[in-house]
Parts: C-alpha cells; structure tokens; sequence
C-alpha cells in the first residue's frame, strides 16, 4: 500500500505559485500564437482589424512575461524593461491601416 507520508509523495506536488506560473506562460504562449496567426491574416486580407488584433496581443504576451517575471523576481522586481516593449507595440498598433481599402 502506499503510504501518503511518503516522502516521495510530497516532492512531486507542484506548488501553487509554480502553477500559476505554468498557467501565465501557457497564456503568454497563446497571446503569442494568436498574435502571428493575426498579423499572417493581416499580411493575406491587409484589414486593420488583423493588425490590430496581432499588436493587442503582443501587447498581452509581453504582460503575461511581465507577470512571470514577477513571480520569478519577488516582489522587488524591476519590471520596468517590459513597458518598454508595451510602448513599442503601442506604437506600432497606432500605425495600422488597412492595405485594401
């Protein structure tokens, strides 16, 4: 029978924070593919619903990175390095017109 004080048991539990972490890079992938199925849509019907799209969810992924980064560092994180990219995308996103009109 196995026992559930079992040393072997408990090392391999995940912690709560390393799924959440598991979770937050999960979505940070998906923002990621979502933002290159978008603007590969973008590049094929040239609407600017497709670009926008892609820039929001670069703009998402580099906030999930944000958070992971958040749960890696503590609390005492310099998270500053991803508003940069943000305003970036932010940038980008602004210049977005549609290529058939």
């Amino acid at each position: 029978m196995y026992r559930r004080n079992h040393p072997y048991f408990f090392q391999n539990l995940p912690s709560i924070q390393d799924l959440k972490y598991k979770e937050l890079n999960k979505k940070r992938a998906n923002a990621e593919f979502a933002a290159k199925r978008d603007y590969a849509d973008y590049e094929k019907f040239g609407s600017i619903i497709f670009c926008n799209s892609s820039f929001n969810s670069q703009i998402e992924s580099a906030n999930y990175s944000k958070k992971m980064e958040l749960y890696i560092s503590g609390k005492g994180a310099d998270l500053s390095e991803w508003d940069t990219p943000i305003k970036d995308y932010e940038k980008e996103r602004s210049k977005c017109r549609d290529l058939n009109p």
